[in-house]
């Protein structure tokens, strides 16, 4: 903890003004999939991808918005999922503005955006026969309508304002960006490769979680050799029928523990 306080990011003054990079995440609380519809061609998730729906495309618009208005933030990835975004960015020289204001910023823009979407939705302006989705927004950023699917999500106007008694229900904007964008500095050795790596596998990874759930929870009594045992992932493996034996070697730590590589441990795999 000593050597973290030495982070020119951490220091008091300075705080989040220095030369760094970022990994940014802004998640719609709720859960709904408003900003795109995930697409499995061929039900590969290999080729998983998001269609962006109008609301979708103009919070990507605000991310090169910041970008014109602090050149020196550089944009290294971004993936937009259906009910959030990952962004890695580099501030590539120290800025008078922390990176904390700076995404402050941007989420205040995702806000409005987010507020305006409920707005053109909203059953009193009108819209209601049109798909909340591919509905333009009523702001500039929206790059045009998407052609996907419907998706449902609550009214912004509670069903009392319907009744037979109100002759035309009041409107108002609904907030869909209420939590706070995650921000998380990468600076340790081999944290960028690994979550640009991430950030590029999210749309695969979700798409292998709806096809195949049974990867990601515990599934219990599997059966090998004779022996029961539970476990979680890709269980195909442990049935293949064609196994082929590999030598593990354990290497010399760097204490100087020369007995480790004299040490080898048989297990098997699976041969393609």
């Amino acid at each position: 903890m000593a050597e973290q306080d030495k982070w020119k990011w951490q220091e008091p003054g300075t705080a989040w003004r220095g030369i760094c990079t970022y990994h940014i995440t802004l998640t719609i609380p709720s859960r709904e999939p408003l900003l795109g519809t995930l697409v499995i061609p061929d039900g590969d998730p290999a080729q998983a991808r998001v269609e962006r729906t109008s609301l979708g495309n103009a919070v990507v618009d605000e991310l090169y918005v910041m970008c014109r208005h602090y050149p020196a933030i550089r944009i290294l990835q971004f993936c937009l999922m259906p009910d959030h975004l990952h962004a890695i960015i580099r501030v590539t020289q120290v800025m008078d503005t922390s990176i904390r204001s700076v995404i402050r910023g941007y989420w205040q823009g995702v806000k409005k955006l987010g507020r305006a979407y409920t707005l053109s939705v909203s059953p009193a302006s009108g819209s209601s026969s049109v798909s909340p989705v591919s509905r333009p927004l009523a702001v500039p950023p929206a790059s045009g309508p998407s052609s996907v699917s419907p998706v449902s999500r609550p009214l912004a106007v509670p069903p009392e304002f319907n009744s037979g008694s109100t002759p035309q229900a009041p409107t108002w904007p609904f907030p869909i960006f209420t939590g706070r964008p995650f921000i998380r500095p990468l600076s340790r050795r081999g944290q960028l490769h690994t979550m640009m790596r991430y950030v590029q596998m999210n749309p695969q990874r979700l798409a292998t979680k709806r096809l195949k759930p049974g990867f990601f929870h515990v599934q219990r009594d599997i059966i090998i050799h004779g022996r029961s045992y539970d476990g979680v992932g890709n269980t195909m493996l442990l049935m293949a029928q064609s196994f082929a034996p590999v030598t593990f070697y354990l290497y010399p730590r760097e204490d100087g523990d020369a007995s480790a590589a004299a040490r080898t441990t048989p297990f098997y795999h699976t041969s393609r």
